[in-house]
């Protein structure tokens, strides 16, 4: 258990990258964010906390990872640190829970998003949306699984109900060969003002997940309007970003 756990885990590090096809050779029209005229100090506001799921938002039966798995995942995004730089993605406020009975796994983080690289983070959920970058992203994940073992991914199909979420967003799902094992990952990122995160949930194909990753993606956003609320001077609590 604790291998294939690891190994998902990995799995999971690479699809948080190459989900943001950045390299990707395909002209777009960049779309301008809904949220663009938020004050800036509203923007800084809703960075400026550690925001990540917890424990108790989630279905009873998780549990937070073993210690050396939380160390060995964290030293995966590590080594992914530099290229989330480069895509102008720095990931922060990592969180990762394990259902050890149904094997089910929830990943993802939040971090700041500075309000410039607003544009370029909508046009690429834009391109997330699109069949030919959708096959480039399968693509580029099989050859980033090659030195993972015996992983394959057999299905990518789009999430169209997770595109109209927060300010801008995208969802997809993939079927997986894993040492035999089919699996299925639910991924969803969005952007909520200066704030981006990245949410999945692994289960095993043909089981029902005990939470669903629209589920996930929407305690998330709660807890960034929530801390961004707190944040807000008096007179902006009810302004809509």
């Amino acid at each position: 258990m604790i291998k294939r756990i690891s190994l998902s885990l990995g799995l999971l590090s690479g699809i948080l990258f190459t989900g943001n096809p950045v390299n990707a050779d395909i002209p777009l029209t960049p779309v301008s964010p809904a949220s663009s005229t938020v004050p800036q100090t509203i923007s800084q506001a809703s960075t400026s906390s550690n925001i990540k799921l917890l424990l108790e938002d989630l279905p009873e039966g998780f549990q937070e990872l073993p210690p050396e798995l939380t160390t060995s995942l964290a030293s995966q995004f590590r080594l992914l640190t530099q290229q989330f730089k480069e895509a102008n993605l720095n990931p922060e406020n990592l969180f990762a829970f394990v259902n050890p009975e149904s094997f089910q796994i929830v990943l993802g983080f939040t971090s700041p998003l500075n309000e410039q690289d607003w544009v370029n983070f909508d046009t690429n959920v834009q391109q997330l949306q699109q069949p030919e970058i959708q096959q480039l992203l399968v693509s580029q994940l099989k050859q980033r699984l090659q030195g993972m073992g015996e992983i394959n991914v057999l299905e990518y199909k789009p999430l169209p109900q997770l595109n109209n979420f927060a300010d801008t967003s995208t969802g997809f799902t993939l079927g997986i060969d894993m040492e035999g094992t089919p699996l299925q990952l639910d991924m969803a990122t969005f952007r909520r003002g200066g704030m981006i995160a990245f949410t999945g949930v692994m289960y095993v194909n043909g089981q029902m997940p005990l939470i669903q990753v629209g589920d996930v993606a929407q305690k998330l956003d709660s807890r960034i309007v929530q801390r961004s609320a707190q944040s807000y001077p008096a007179g902006l609590a009810n302004h809509q970003f």
